[in-house]
């Protein structure tokens, strides 16, 4: 029960009183009649005690309630025996009749039927001094469904500001002093300047939570609560009325951005409500959100999208995004460099030294590449391992695009000073091979781009000349040498292909010593195909093997064709360093000498001097057997690879043949005389005959003859021709050669 009340009020009752509560009135005067009527009627139910807090008179709706018609003569204990503190009420009404001090406005809670029901009470003195007695009038109104209805409002309003303040997020009202009226059409732009106006004048800060001042970095010993919102410092931060009326009353997850009192940014995501009763705008919630760790994730995240943890270089998908984007803007004569720097043998340095090693000298190539490129419009990625790229623009012509390419390499060429468990203070010399493509000379996407610079790498590091620009026909995989190879294969497997001869002549008496078999190929469609076009697509695939196979069994075949009508000669092939590592490939060379049943001796084998040097010690297993079948092996395009002499004198040759590029110009070039003498006379000091091609000139034939040179082919001498076409020229030939003898 609630001791909350009023006190000291005291009622004196007579016949004249509104109220008459007296045993007397049992009478039957008219006025008493009425009285009672009016007492019996009164929705509060009314008890009459004496001062023994016996019940001295009840009305209707006390009967009801305490459902007993008889309650008088009963006392207080006796009715309110169900009461929470029965003694305590009843006490408390014998103090009302004995002092005179009235108990009014008491809120007194009771079970009845299980029930909780609660009443409003008044506990009034009444002295009635023409009977003697002072009594109390104890007025009871039912209030259950108003205080359950407060009890929910209160427990709604609890647990409302236990959300608010226990929320992670600022939530906050404002309020509008007068209720700004809306427009009836729902169109707010034509009233846009109007309702900003307004909503300026009438806005004040209304409640809020304390993570409110945290999030806006606010003094939480200065509350803005009450302030016109016009006037509080935060409010750019809090709400722009003008957006909030564009977006029809509410704003949606804007972010925000500042710095805090310690100048961090911090990251806050807002959103607002206009509440909006009877057309008219009454108040605006908020909610703030600080997502400053979030942003801070995802700006992590990102950035471990989009660059190389290890060196902090954009990575692919941020180099792609550069290209992309300055692809759009250039102007349509501007060009864009795309580089691909490979760091040669990097592999050795972390094998040798350690990958902690190996990670240090990365993590310093992208401030080298960047010192060099500083003044250039440029963005350097790492794309993995010891690769990197790098995207230049402004830079239109040939030569300077060259240029900085090789001071990049110059760059990464200087010594890097590092440490390893193995030795202190080591100097690591890097060196390093770059592919260039440009757009959209070459390529008009990213994609391309960066296979095309791959390819030119590659070729820089075959060329060994530090810089390569993108040549589709050294690219394997150009769509025409994609569409050339299918081809080949087809005229292979058809054969669509011939053989030409080109025949090669002794120096010392004119006579035929052999011819060389050249592979054409005149497609049907695409005319005539030059071998420097096909064969070196055939050398990049597996097609090399089937290719020889086919110009081996042909030229054989013609061997066989030719001795059969009395023309012994022998006859060259050249021969790839795919196939010296084919598994079986002289199994393969004998097995077609006896199926056309001919001597080893009518077939020579030509190896470039390049394709000698790779796989050297399987190679010169591979022609030691070849040798002890009886086939002649020369070298082939000698003085463009890098022999050692060492192992030059291992192989089992019998020639070498000079590469035509060092004879066509040898009379007007002092310095390729000097060349093409010193190698025929270290190839007679190894006991090598010598012969060279690319003779075009008789006095070129003289010349070469004079410096001991045993052997020549060219197109002075003759061109490459047809099987039918040689035997009639090889008459002629030895003809003209008898009448010169004789």
């Amino acid at each position: 029960m609630s001791s909350l009340g009023q006190t000291g009020r005291r009622y004196s009752v007579d016949k004249r009183s509104e109220v008459v509560n007296t045993p007397d009135l049992q009478g039957g005067s008219s006025d008493e009649f009425y009285s009672r009527f009016l007492f019996d009627t009164l929705r509060t139910a009314v008890l009459y005690l004496d001062q023994w807090g016996r019940v001295r008179s009840a009305n209707d709706m006390a009967k009801r309630l305490f459902n007993d018609p008889h309650l008088s003569g009963k006392t207080a204990l006796e009715v309110l025996s169900y009461w929470d503190k029965p003694i305590h009420v009843h006490q408390e009404i014998l103090s009302v009749a004995r002092t005179g001090n009235s108990v009014t406005e008491l809120v007194e809670k009771v079970e009845i039927d299980g029930q909780e029901r609660w009443f409003q009470t008044d506990k009034i003195a009444v002295e009635n001094p023409q009977h003697g007695f002072n009594g109390v009038v104890f007025t009871l109104d039912d209030i259950t469904e108003l205080k359950q209805h407060q009890l929910s409002l209160a427990k709604s309003e609890a647990n409302y500001r236990a959300f608010i303040q226990n929320s992670r997020d600022a939530i906050w009202r404002i309020d509008i002093i007068q209720p700004i009226p809306l427009p009836v059409s729902g169109e707010f732009s034509p009233h846009k300047d109007a309702l900003v106006a307004s909503i300026n004048k009438q806005a004040m800060m209304g409640d809020y939570n304390d993570v409110f001042h945290e999030l806006y970095c606010l003094d939480s010993s200065t509350g803005v609560g009450g302030l016109p919102l016009r006037d509080i410092s935060i409010k750019e931060k809090l709400l722009s009325v003008e957006e909030f009326v564009e977006n029809e009353l509410q704003i949606n997850n804007k972010v925000i951005t500042f710095l805090d009192n310690e100048c961090q940014p911090r990251h806050l995501k807002l959103s607002a409500q206009g509440v909006v009763e009877e057309e008219c705008l009454v108040g605006i919630w908020g909610v703030t959100q600080d997502i400053t760790e979030r942003r801070e994730y995802i700006e992590q995240l990102e950035y471990q999208n989009t660059h190389d943890l290890l060196t902090g270089l954009p990575n692919r998908t941020s180099l792609q995004q550069s290209v992309e984007s300055s692809i759009e803007v250039l102007s349509e004569n501007e060009k864009l460099i795309f580089m691909i720097i490979d760091l040669d043998s990097f592999k050795d340095v972390n094998d040798t030294l350690g990958h902690d090693v190996g990670d240090k000298i990365i993590q310093e190539i992208g401030p080298r590449l960047q010192k060099v490129l500083q003044d250039t419009s440029s963005v350097i990625a790492r794309l993995g391992g010891d690769e990197f790229a790098i995207m230049l623009t402004g830079v239109e012509d040939i030569a300077s695009i060259d240029r900085i390419a090789r001071l990049l390499l110059s760059c990464i060429r200087q010594y890097f000073y590092v440490n390893s468990s193995e030795t202190s203070n080591t100097e690591v010399e890097i060196r390093a091979s770059v592919g260039v493509a440009i757009y959209p000379d070459q390529a008009d996407d990213f994609s391309t781009l960066l296979r095309y610079a791959d390819v030119a790498m590659y070729c820089a590091k075959e060329d060994m000349s530090g810089v390569a620009f993108y040549d589709t026909e050294r690219d394997a995989h150009s769509p025409k040498r994609l569409s050339l190879m299918s081809e080949l294969g087809k005229a292979i497997r058809g054969s669509d292909l011939t053989l030409y001869f080109q025949p090669k002549i002794s120096l010392h008496d004119q006579r035929i010593v052999g011819v060389e078999a050249l592979s054409r190929w005149v497609h049907p469609t695409m005319g005539f195909i030059s071998p420097a076009e096909f064969v070196p697509v055939a050398e990049m695939t597996d097609l090399i093997n089937d290719m020889t196979d086919w110009v081996l069994n042909e030229s054989l075949r013609q061997i066989k064709e030719w001795r059969d009508r009395g023309l012994e000669i022998a006859v060259a092939v050249n021969i790839s360093a795919r196939n010296l590592q084919q598994e079986g490939f002289c199994d393969m060379v004998r097995e077609l000498l006896t199926r056309h049943d001919l001597p080893a001796s009518c077939l020579e084998l030509e190896i470039t001097e390049s394709t000698i040097m790779k796989h050297m010690e399987k190679t010169l297993l591979v022609l030691k057997e070849l040798n002890e079948m009886g086939i002649d092996l020369s070298i082939d395009d000698f003085g463009t690879g890098y022999s050692s002499l060492a192992y030059l004198k291992r192989l089992p040759v019998k020639r070498l043949k000079i590469d035509y590029s060092f004879i066509i110009n040898m009379m007007e070039n002092e310095q390729d005389q000097v060349i093409v003498s010193s190698t025929i006379h270290m190839a007679h000091n190894l006991g090598l005959w010598v012969v060279a091609e690319g003779v075009e000139t008789e006095a070129l034939q003289h010349q070469l003859a004079g410096m001991g040179c045993e052997q020549a082919q060219g197109f002075h001498i003759a061109r490459p021709m047809p099987a039918n076409e040689l035997e009639e020229w090889h008459h002629n030939f030895e003809r003209l050669r008898m009448v010169s003898n004789s």
